[in-house]
This record gives C-alpha cells, structure tokens and sequence, in this order.
C-alpha cells in the first residue's frame, strides 16, 4: 500500500500485513476468518 499526503487511512480490520507484534494482522480479513471458522451442515424438515 503506498499513500501520498494521507497518514493512517487504514483501518486495523482491514487484512493487510502487519510487522511483528503491531496489532495488524491478516486475521479480521475474509479469508483469514475462514481459516479459524468449522463449517457445519444442519437439515431440518419443514413442516
């Protein structure tokens, strides 16, 4: 990401990088919830 004139337009959920221990991570982006999410199959019958 490269800005010009604009400090901190990023907002910390979003899942760009992070160096080290900054509090950024990839974790809050879509694909980084599908690695802690289980996926489960329920059915039901209507009635």
């Amino acid at each position: 990401m490269v800005y010009v004139n604009g400090v901190g337009l990023d907002a910390a959920d979003l899942p760009f990088g992070g160096i080290k221990r900054s509090g950024f991570g990839r974790e809050l982006g879509g694909l980084g919830i599908e690695e802690f999410a289980s996926h489960k199959l329920i059915r039901t019958v209507a009635s």
